[in-house]
């Protein structure tokens, strides 16, 4: 394509980016003299008259959008089979590449960087327009390191008639929402997950989810755990921290609200938002006698009466700061410490007195509830184990509340630690910690707590013992099931084949708009997978349609014998869209033969030199 004018006006100069959908080519735009960026669709795609209906009206969507974070669009346009879009040429590397070539990312660097994407979709939120594939292939930093975000072309306008489903999801799979994986409806909060999802990589210079497959990676953003990306970079503060596992909740209502939320929490987290105000300074080497009281007190009054005046003097723009200042530092105090207050979602405080501290904020953060933790010396209390918690069982509260926790750092005499509910691990880091030894390991098994923890010990928690003393403690090692093998039954026939081996039913996902209240759906995927040993007596299901049976035949075409070579295309529409069976040229007095197939419904078209010459159901 280097060298085409596109109508008569876009010189293609030379290609720059390619992608699933489009080709990209810096031009000159002859008219205007300037230099453009021109996204060419793929031919793949121009055959398809929905889609470019779709293409060019979210394109027109987008070129309204007009801010310094977002890659402007010129035109749309469409020469002969070519469909194309004109946007601003930056120069400069892609935000994907910059990740790859500095592997350190300063965290305010990475804050600022996905600060200024979020400006970029607050506009575009502002204005209707969700991006739907917001990846750092799709973020450019100009050579004076500005952000652009680009690709809008192909974002979803919202309006009151849009339903994305899974055929209709943009994106590249590791910054994929959960809901777009699943095929729900889209909202802003889908830009929100996959801003969060960039910021992640660039703090960390990993992505949270990693496999050999799209398909295994979209089943993680529905079902897996975020690692903390404090456990890839120790520097990052817990604040921050919290903001971004925020932002990368799986359900979108426990996400941020809009991505202003967001930009305004990053700001905070990372000291962006600053306060007007210096500290005074005081000469202390001025001070050379003591002062008298009485002097003390003229000096004092001096001080206010000048301070005073000062404040009187401000101009009152800086008391309307100031006073918003205070309200912010206020706000910030009572939400962090009273949870978030505004949430109709109560929670009651479960009673965490006596057990160790890693069970304790175990419990307590799976209820959506913070922790923090004081230590002080008791002789009466073993290390480790919590003495008092506040505020106390039984209260009810608003979600992410702190529960503050005071844990015993053990005394002077030596008490033997709850390890009830511990690893193996997190036992031997307090014995050693404390000087005992771990003593025999024995397997036990009880169906009612978690397995690989500790479900006794001897001596008991609280026993007095000195240093070396040997604890002995069982294991919950929960004996495993055998799973069956449920893919292709029915729901209903499902249920009863695991409730008969005494497992029962997890999670039930769909697939092709399946319902899952329908028991004759099939199954078409479990996990555990039947035939895998599992501890666990819940199996996870996966249901769907079942596939359209494949029909074949052949088509037989004789070419008259007169005149030129024709050309002659075979197409084929099935329950999976339309595609070619086959095209070339066909010499005179010639038969074309080929074998065709599809599933479901199968209808077969034959077109010679552009005429339909066979129209018919296979």
């Amino acid at each position: 394509m280097t060298g085409k004018i596109l109508d008569e006006r876009y010189e293609l100069i030379e290609k720059i980016g390619s992608g699933g959908m489009a080709d990209v080519y810096k031009a000159k735009d002859i008219l205007l003299d300037r230099i453009v960026a021109v996204k060419i669709l793929h031919s793949s795609f121009a055959e398809d008259n929905d889609f470019i209906v779709r293409f060019r009206h979210e394109a027109q969507s987008a070129g309204k959008l007009s801010h310094p974070n977002i890659v402007g669009i010129y035109d749309v346009g469409c020469d002969g089979d070519v469909h194309y879009i004109v946007m601003e040429y930056v120069e400069g590397e892609t935000l994907k590449q910059y990740i790859q070539n500095h592997p350190n990312i300063p965290i305010d660097t990475a804050v600022r960087i996905a600060i200024e994407i979020g400006y970029a979709l607050e506009e575009a939120h502002a204005n209707g327009i969700i991006h739907c594939d917001i990846k750092p292939h799709n973020v450019l930093l100009t050579r004076t390191g500005k952000v652009k975000v680009t690709d809008f072309g192909i974002a979803r306008a919202i309006n009151s008639s849009t339903v994305l489903d899974k055929q209709s999801i943009l994106g590249s799979v590791h910054y994929l929402s959960p809901e777009q994986a699943a095929g729900d409806k889209i909202t802003a909060k889908t830009d929100i997950y996959s801003l969060g999802i960039v910021l992640y990589e660039m703090l960390t210079h990993h992505l949270p989810f990693e496999g050999e497959t799209a398909v295994s990676i979209a089943l993680q953003h529905m079902q897996g755990d975020i690692p903390r990306p404090t456990k890839y970079n120790p520097a990052i503060s817990p604040m921050l921290e919290e903001c971004l596992l925020t932002a990368l909740q799986k359900d979108p209502d426990k996400r941020y609200d809009t991505v202003s939320d967001f930009i305004s929490e990053l700001k905070i987290a990372q000291g962006f938002t600053t306060t007007i105000y210096k500290p005074a300074s005081h000469d202390f080497t001025a001070m050379t006698r003591p002062i008298p009281k009485k002097e003390v007190r003229t000096h004092k009054v001096q001080r206010e009466t000048k301070l005073t005046r000062f404040i009187t003097n401000l101009p009152q723009k800086y008391i309307w700061i100031g006073m918003a200042v205070l309200f912010i530092i206020c706000f910030a105090w009572a939400f962090f410490s009273f949870g978030n207050f505004w949430s109709s979602e109560n929670i009651t405080v479960p009673n965490v007195v006596g057990k160790p501290v890693e069970v304790a904020e175990t419990t307590l953060k799976k209820l959506d509830l913070k922790v923090s933790v004081d230590e002080i010396a008791s002789d009466d209390v073993p290390a480790g184990q919590v003495i008092s918690q506040t505020p106390a069982a039984g209260t009810n509260v608003k979600a992410r509340r702190i529960i503050h926790l005071t844990v015993s750092k053990g005394g002077s005499a030596m008490l033997i630690p709850d390890l009830k509910g511990l690893t193996l691990e997190q036992a031997k880091e307090r014995l050693d910690k404390m000087g005992l030894t771990l003593g025999a390991v024995e397997n036990g098994n009880d169906p009612d707590k978690p397995s690989d923890v500790i479900i006794s010990q001897s001596p008991e928690s609280g026993a007095k013992a000195t240093k070396g003393t040997r604890v002995n403690i069982v294991i919950n090692m929960k004996q495993k099931v055998h799973v069956p093998n449920v893919v292709g039954m029915t729901l209903a026939d499902a249920r009863n084949t695991l409730l008969s081996m005494k497992l029962s039913v997890g999670t039930i996902n769909a697939s092709d708009g399946t319902s899952t209240d329908d028991s004759n759906a099939i199954i078409i995927s479990q996990d555990p997978a039947g035939g895998e040993s599992t501890s666990s007596n819940v199996v996870n299901l996966t249901v769907g349609k079942k596939k359209s049976q494949t029909k074949t035949g052949t088509v037989n075409i004789s070419i008259p014998k007169g005149g030129n070579a024709r050309q002659v295309e075979i197409y084929v529409t099935d329950d999976s869209g339309k595609h070619t069976a086959y095209s070339g040229k066909a010499a005179p007095g010639s038969t074309v033969s080929k074998d065709v197939s599809g599933s479901g419904n199968v209808h077969v078209q034959v077109v010679i030199d552009g005429s339909v010459v066979q129209d018919r159901e296979l």
